[in-house]
């Protein structure tokens, strides 16, 4: 009898300790939404009939699935997890069908004063129009730029079991979330964001204690109580890579963006915005082979007008045009007693898509991009928007049949020296809410090559400037 009074006891102990926990938890929210899609891309490395490469091409069903549990507790605490299946359907092994985690962070409102809000763990981070802060994983050409530096470029794509950088839907993935502190202060109406992430922690075996790639800034935005609705923020970020101190380089490679984005409407039909920003730190070229250090320069501009006249079938006519700076011959500056200055314009974390294509086969940077756009909705719960985008190189190509000179190095293209365009591309997306939970969706794209694209791959010997495709039909339920 004494045992099972102390088995007795001993559950009521426990059931007690238990009791505060749950009684915490004032209130859960569940919710998700699983997506199911046809990807058929063709063409992609522009080059028709190279039996060596196939990753150019792909047919298949894709399905993104997340299941998100937001619960609010006392003294203004709350936690957010979600998480996240990406697979190709064809694809059933344990890494493609594995489930991860895509977001967990804790929320603390009014943190020691009422305007403070501190956000803690894996979140996303989205400021402006995402041209600098936008995308913790990354679109798999960022490396291009980047020498390795930014970007997680092993998240998106092997989620989709895929097994390289450059195969042809990791630009698709899903996944956003940056591993960070986000610190807010909220003066209404300015709003000051403080951020500091971890972007890469390499394991360090040579005795060395700091192989990281981290990420810290300041964005402040100001909400003006004119008529035109006025939004002005500016902003500081600076990305550092301690990784090659480990690679016999003392020195650190470095990215600080300062910048500003105003965003204004003088009408209720028209809406302007601009955004400017300059880079500035040093750069290690060619990264991890030698100690050569040079000073960055770079810049990059954007400018968006979206209209729209209030007239039958609710239509918006918008154009985008995006400047980033570049270097003709990049590498021309890796030699130890040159200051050539380094141009190129690191993509940081953007999260922009002008271009569905262009998005996937090259990098923010060294670019023009023109965006003209048309959306309108012809019945009711059917929206078409269709997009032209002009490509071109902010500095051409410095020589000729050859990959590896320019801003574009690292996508398996060939160029020709002193052209600059790159390509034009013609996106058609059909979107149609068939219930308030349910969307259908089709996207077309076609990208032409322009005359930057020799016509011969030099290293195969297989034609360039074929015409690249895609068709992405999907169904998305949110619940």
């Amino acid at each position: 009898m004494s045992k099972r009074l102390v088995i007795l006891f001993c559950a009521l102990f426990v059931f007690a300790a238990a009791v505060p926990a749950f009684a915490a938890v004032q209130n859960i929210k569940v919710s998700g939404d699983i997506l199911a899609r046809y990807i058929g891309r063709n063409d992609f490395d522009l080059t028709k009939g190279d039996g060596a490469n196939n990753e150019d091409e792909i047919s298949t069903f894709n399905s993104v699935v997340r299941l998100r549990v937001d619960a609010d507790l006392t003294d203004n605490v709350g936690a957010t997890v979600r998480l996240i299946n990406e697979r190709n359907w064809k694809e059933a092994n344990s890494a493609s069908t594995d489930i991860d985690l895509d977001l967990a962070y804790v929320t603390l409102k009014e943190f020691l004063y009422s305007p403070l809000t501190v956000t803690i763990g894996r979140q996303e981070l989205h400021f402006g129009n995402d041209m600098i802060i936008g995308d913790g994983v990354g679109n798999p050409n960022a490396n291009a730029v980047s020498g390795g530096i930014g970007t997680n470029q092993t998240s998106n794509y092997g989620e989709l079991g895929l097994s390289s950088p450059n195969t042809v839907n990791g630009d698709l993935a899903y996944r956003k979330a940056f591993d960070s502190i986000r610190a807010t202060l909220n003066y209404d109406p300015l709003v000051i964001d403080v951020v500091y992430a971890v972007i890469d922690h390499e394991n360090v075996s040579d005795g060395s204690s700091n192989d990281w790639i981290n990420l810290y800034g300041i964005n402040a935005a100001y909400q003006f109580a004119d008529k035109w609705n006025t939004l002005a923020e500016g902003y500081f970020w600076s990305k550092d890579n301690s990784s090659e101190k480990h690679k016999g380089v003392d020195k650190l490679d470095s990215v600080q963006t300062i910048g500003g984005r105003v965003s204004t409407m003088p009408n209720s039909k028209l809406n302007l915005q601009q955004e400017m920003a300059f880079q500035f730190g040093k750069k290690l070229s060619p990264a991890g082979a030698s100690t050569v250090e040079r000073d960055r320069s770079a810049w990059a501009s954007q400018s968006v007008v979206m209209y729209t006249p209030g007239w039958k079938y609710t239509p918006t006519f918008g154009l985008i045009y995006s400047y980033f700076s570049g270097d003709a011959d990049r590498d021309s500056g890796s030699n130890p007693n040159s200051d050539k200055k380094y141009h190129a314009w690191d993509p940081m974390f953007e999260n922009q898509t002008n271009g569905h294509i262009i998005n996937a086969l090259f990098p923010q940077s060294n670019a023009h991009n023109i965006d003209m756009m048309g959306k309108f909705s012809p019945i009711e719960d059917v929206w078409i928007q269709l997009d032209y985008v002009y490509l071109l190189m902010a500095k051409a190509s410095s020589r000729s049949g050859v990959m590896d000179n320019n801003d574009y190095d690292g996508n398996g293209y060939y160029y020709n020296a002193g052209k600059k365009a790159l390509g034009q591309e013609i996106d058609v997306n059909l979107i149609y809410n068939y219930t308030e939970d349910v969307q259908l969706g089709l996207l077309c794209g076609w990208f032409f090559p322009g005359k930057a694209i020799a016509s011969e791959n030099v290293t195969t010997g297989y034609k360039q400037g074929e015409t690249a495709a895609e068709a992405i039909a999907s169904c998305k339920v949110s619940f």
